[in-house]
């Protein structure tokens, strides 16, 4: 089983380990685990800021979502300032078809 984030890059945010946990199982639908890895970050980073980590990446979720049905580009000036940064964290690899063929098993 691939891994949704990169577990090797060390990005310089404090509790990286669990943010990567917290996400890494949301993703997936990994409930059981998600728990596990919501006690974990609470007890490392503070409830409010484990809660916090989750509403962004569901709110990211559901933004991108909209951008992506009303078929929203990636404006150019964003495109080419993030370059670098999309291809050092693979975010091109979350195209919704393909990221269903590949986990959704």
């Amino acid at each position: 089983m691939n891994a949704v984030t990169r577990d090797n890059i060390a990005v310089g945010v404090a509790h990286d380990h669990h943010l990567r946990a917290l996400a890494e199982h949301a993703i997936r639908g990994e409930w059981a685990q998600l728990a596990s890895a919501r006690s974990a970050a609470a007890s490392a980073m503070g409830v409010q800021a484990m809660v916090d980590a989750l509403t962004v990446a569901a709110a990211f979720n559901g933004i991108t979502r909209v951008a992506d049905a009303t078929g929203i580009p990636l404006d150019e000036a964003t495109a080419q300032t993030t370059t670098a940064m999309r291809q050092d964290t693979g975010i091109q690899h979350f195209e919704y078809a393909s990221k269903s063929q590949r986990y959704d098993g």
